[in-house]
């Protein structure tokens, strides 16, 4: 195994300037209360022990910062050992002031926590455990507390004991749920443009072609042009007529290509950039290969309203998503209703198959869930669920999951006001 790796894997790099700047002002601010406590208090305690620790650590990021200058991020391992001698340099200061008799013990949980939104989670329980470990040290092991006699019962250690390792422990937790959960969004969001790039990219494919064919149609109207002085050359010999004619015939048919190819793609046409709702769910729902056993039908006698709307990637790859995990989810029959009501445009798909799971019914929208009654070896819900809800709701329309009452299958809700959609 790879001592580098020993801590786990983190897909962070952390910059090394970061935790430069939070240790010199740890050692600030240690400083500062050293000196205040010995020169202003004149209380007695291990001032000379207490300096050389904290000048280890001005050396340490005199160090990093002048002789690692070109090393701009840690990776998981090194991060994880900086945080460390954090843990454990204040650890040993703590020793020599009182253990958990400083009113500074509190900071035993900041470097745990704060490690933890960015390290793997192995290092993460291993800095705890360090942490919780050194707390528990200090309960029983340390010098004492610089001033008058302090007489701390046993009881109060032992509560201040408790409530310093219950923070760790608690506060580690919280933090990293709320780390997780970010990470989980972040990287849902990330695949999430990387998808809709990818069909903007097909979209523009029509640009480039119109721009290809503009630069091809000059070098082709000169081939044209010898191809006819060669015709008036040598056209009537026997032994070059059919090349010409050949070469001739191949020029007209590239003519028509690149006149094909030169549509402006970005030019308003009412029937290629525009459609009527109706129809732009008819050819989504067209556009699938579906098994012999299984059927779409489509409902849309309610639809009163006869909007046009914008061929926008994001609706069109939205209702694609929706519409393909009813279909692998159902038994036979997916039912895609499409109707009007005050003002707005509602669209319901529905399946008859085995429904949401009931675990995952209050999460549906966010990334990577995970149900403990469904088929792990199905795909469909999580990440594919979070993309489509994303995508409609930057539509501004409104997305609801739920069990279907009538085929007993899953139903989903999408409805628009109508000039959200016509204005898209």
């Amino acid at each position: 195994m790879n001592l580098r790796n020993i801590f786990g894997l983190s897909q962070e790099n952390i910059k090394l300037e970061i935790l430069i700047n939070i240790r010199w002002i740890a050692i600030i601010g240690q400083l500062f209360a050293v000196c205040l406590i010995y020169f202003y208090y004149r209380f007695s305690f291990a001032f000379f022990e207490c300096l050389t620790v904290i000048l280890f650590s001005v050396l340490i990021n005199v160090y990093l910062g002048f002789l690692l200058k070109n090393t701009q991020r840690l990776n998981n391992f090194w991060a994880t050992l900086s945080v460390l001698y954090d843990v454990l340099q204040l650890s040993l200061l703590l020793y020599y002031t009182g253990g958990l008799t400083n009113p500074f013990s509190i900071l035993m949980i900041v470097p745990s926590t704060i490690a933890i939104t960015f390290l793997s989670k192995r290092s993460s329980i291993f800095l705890a455990t360090i942490s919780i470990l050194s707390i528990s040290i200090l309960a029983t092991q340390h010098k004492p507390l610089p001033g008058p006699g302090i007489n701390i019962p046993d009881y109060y250690l032992l509560g201040l004991w408790s409530s310093l390792t219950v923070c760790v422990i608690f506060l580690g937790n919280y933090a990293y749920s709320i780390a997780a959960e970010a990470k989980k969004r972040n990287e849902a969001f990330s695949k999430l443009e990387k998808s809709l790039s990818k069909e903007k990219e097909l979209k523009s494919l029509g640009g480039l072609a119109a721009a290809a064919a503009h630069e091809l149609g000059t070098p082709l109207g000169t081939i044209n042009l010898v191809v006819e002085d060669l015709q008036k050359e040598l056209g009537n010999s026997k032994k070059y007529k059919s090349d010409i004619d050949l070469l001739s015939s191949q020029i007209e048919r590239c003519k028509t290509i690149l006149k094909d190819l030169s549509i402006d793609p970005n030019k308003q046409d009412s029937f290629i950039e525009n459609i009527s709702f109706k129809n732009l769910i008819k050819e989504i729902v067209f556009s699938f290969d579906l098994p012999h056993s299984k059927h779409i039908k489509i409902d849309d006698e309610k639809l009163t309203s006869n909007i046009f709307v914008n061929r926008k990637i994001e609706i069109i790859y939205a209702l694609k998503n929706i519409i393909d995990n009813a279909i692998k989810f159902c038994k036979k029959k997916v039912v895609v209703k499409v109707f009007s009501h005050n003002k707005t445009i509602c669209l319901n798909i529905a399946d008859d198959g085995s429904g949401f799971p009931l675990d995952v019914m209050q999460k549906l929208g966010d990334p990577y869930i995970r149900s403990n009654f469904a088929n792990k070896n199905k795909n469909g819900l999580g990440l594919g669920v979070f993309i489509s809800k994303t995508l409609l709701e930057r539509t501004n329309a409104k997305v609801l999951f739920k069990q279907n009452s009538e085929l007993g299958g899953a139903f989903v809700s999408v409805v628009w006001k109508e000039s959200d959609l016509e204005n898209i």
